[in-house]
């Protein structure tokens, strides 16, 4: 055909459109639409849909995005609703009018020709639910039906995907910055610092090493303290002992340019070393040098802690009631005429804490003196003299009132127990050397430093006590602020790193007391502005007790099919797509899941702006 014809041919089609009313432009409900739901596929399944997506338009919707779907009866011309809905998978290519693995599409490729036909995008839509109109806005509440095939499919603007899925922070609940959802525009994941309903219901952040969970912790710690949270974090390997400094590190610098974030280290930092150990970071402005009261101490999580036979259990709770005896007999406690003494006695929880005033020198004194009475011995040079030379007569006769017997469970507890003394982790009674309620000063990090402490055991007294007087202090600071005191009552957030070791399954069912302490503080917490923040290397360590404390959740990659499976059953709405990629999620990337969130959603977690000593 000539170019005249073609021309001529041109404008009789075009005269002929005019006269039947223009181009074909579609109904007006498909107006500014991406893509069409589909008729379902054999593996469709309830909840999703499969969407059909121009080949112009695929890099618009990536996963994770969120889409509105306007169900559209073609027959009557009707809207039934507008679904909403999130891309779960794809969008997967495929082209036009032929099937992917078509002969026509692969001997080209195989021998080098070029030959790409037109083709679409094929996605998968899990729907959230449908849009109603509710007042001055529009929510989101769970949809009866599917929508319709070919149905027009629109993309939703980042303020109304923030809505969606509960992204929207208010000021006053001081919104913290986590990181920016993959794949789905600059949609930013915010969490509320000082919301009772979220953090205090406390979090897991749990992944395989070089996942990115230290730069995940420092961030998140120092931007909640930002906001006028009190961190407290037990640092076992020092990487946390630097954050008053800003990063130097020059990916991550690149990474917070990339952000628009600044670096930046925390303005009010504390770095508390057991006295006798080493810091991490020995340049640190304010160290300060702590021992433990082992009056605070329960006598039920402290033979937890020291994994004593039943037998050695038992000759520890004989030596704890004959040193409580002496030290009433020696007036140490309660003291002569002191009647806030003798009430205190009447109030003791020793499940909870210690007896007032106890010293370990006293224990092993009085666990000396029964193995001198096995040995028939009518007197003794007390190693300790933890009740003074002068008392030391009334010592043996105290321990040959309980008839000790069982020379060998005695010998074995006093080994246990000379090896706690020779750890030097405590001070006298009433001098622990740190003040909890400095911890809990607003905006404060204070950075508990364990890294130069080997044994599991000690580490996990530390955690202990201090995890308990945190808790008396901030139950004393809630009552006030309840009885119309004039100090608002400082949200506190505890992050326990490599908490495997300190709550692993072999060691909750070797230190049950322990455990059921830490149960108490995470159930007393949540009323109380106390969160716990759970963080480990090795997930599958942790039990499923430990797992059910948790309702946030900050997951970076797992290896382990087996935790990603027992995750499965406790993390709620996360799709079979995303379970399967947090096997390879990449570095700095994590699945995050929290209770003011409508959903699950995959982010690239924000670089931290503090320095780390080590980094993942």
């Amino acid at each position: 055909m000539s170019n005249d014809k073609a021309a001529a041919a041109n404008l009789r089609l075009a005269a002929t459109a005019d006269e039947h009313g223009g181009p074909y432009t579609g109904p007006e409900e498909y107006q500014g639409s991406i893509a069409r739901t589909m008729f379902d596929r054999p593996a469709a399944k309830d909840g999703t849909v499969t969407i059909l997506i121009p080949e112009e338009e695929i890099g618009n919707l990536p996963r994770q995005s969120l889409v509105k779907i306007r169900s559209y009866d073609r027959r009557s011309k009707t809207v039934d609703g507008d679904y909403v809905g999130m891309v779960t998978a794809g969008p997967f290519a495929e082209p036009d009018a032929m099937d992917a693995d078509a002969p026509t599409l692969k001997l080209p490729a195989v021998h080098g020709a070029v030959l790409t036909p037109r083709f679409h995008g094929v996605a998968n839509v899990e729907i959230i639910g449908l849009e109603a109109p509710t007042g001055d806005r529009t929510a989101v509440i769970p949809a009866r039906r599917r929508p319709a095939p070919n149905s027009p499919v629109f993309t939703l603007d980042d303020n109304r995907v923030e809505e969606i899925l509960g992204l929207v922070v208010k000021d006053e609940h001081k919104p913290v910055r986590l990181g920016l959802v993959t794949g789905a525009g600059d949609i930013t994941v915010r969490i509320p610092a000082n919301q009772k309903s979220v953090l205090p219901r406390h979090l897991g952040i749990l992944g395989t090493t070089g996942g990115g969970k230290s730069t995940t912790v420092s961030g998140t710690a120092l931007r909640l303290a930002k906001s006028g949270n009190a961190i407290v974090l037990f640092d076992t390997e020092g990487e946390y002992a630097a954050v008053n400094q800003p990063t130097d590190d020059r990916v991550m610098l690149r990474a917070l340019e990339g952000r628009g974030l600044e670096p930046e280290g925390a303005t009010d930092t504390a770095l508390y070393v057991l006295e006798g150990c080493d810091p991490a970071n020995a340049r640190h402005p304010n160290i300060k040098r702590f021992k433990l009261d082992f009056s605070d101490i329960s006598i039920n999580v402290l033979m937890d802690i020291l994994d004593l036979t039943e037998a050695q259990q038992s000759r520890l709770y004989d030596a704890y009631e004959v040193a409580k005896g002496l030290l009433d007999k020696f007036e140490i406690f309660p003291a002569k005429g002191d009647k806030a003494q003798q009430q205190q006695v009447l109030e003791i929880d020793e499940l909870e804490t210690g007896w007032p005033q106890m010293r370990l020198e006293m224990l092993i004194d009085v666990v000396n003196g029964a193995i001198a009475a096995c040995q028939k011995l009518d007197s003794i040079t007390f190693p300790m003299q933890g009740f003074a030379a002068a008392k030391s007569d009334d010592v043996l006769a105290a321990a040959k009132e309980k008839k000790p017997d069982s020379k060998a469970s005695w010998m074995g507890l006093n080994k246990k127990l000379w090896k706690l003394w020779r750890a030097k982790i405590f001070g006298l009674p009433g001098r622990s050397t740190f003040r909890i309620d400095e911890m809990l000063t607003a905006g404060r990090i204070s950075i508990i430093d364990l890294h130069d402490m080997d044994a599991p055991y000690l580490r996990n007294i530390v955690i202990a006590q201090i995890l308990r007087r945190i808790q008396t202090c901030q139950e004393a600071k809630y009552a006030d602020a309840q009885a119309g005191g004039t100090a608002p009552l400082v949200p506190v957030n505890i992050f326990i790193e490599e908490a495997h070791e300190f709550l692993s399954d072999k060691r909750i069912r070797q230190m049950p007391n322990l455990f059921e302490q830490v149960v108490r503080i995470a159930r007393r917490g949540r009323k109380r502005h106390l969160g716990l923040v759970f963080i480990t290397q090795l997930p599958g360590h942790l039990p499923d007790e430990v797992l059910g404390l948790i309702n946030n959740w900050i997951l970076h990659k797992i290896g382990d099919g087996n935790v990603v499976q027992r995750l499965r059953k406790i993390v709620a709405g996360v799709d079979d797509g995303t379970w399967s990629s947090l096997t390879n999620l990449p570095s700095g990337n994590a699945l995050v899941s929290f209770t003011n969130m409508t959903r699950p959603v995959t982010i690239s977690v924000d670089p931290t702006p503090c320095k780390l000593l080590m980094v993942d």
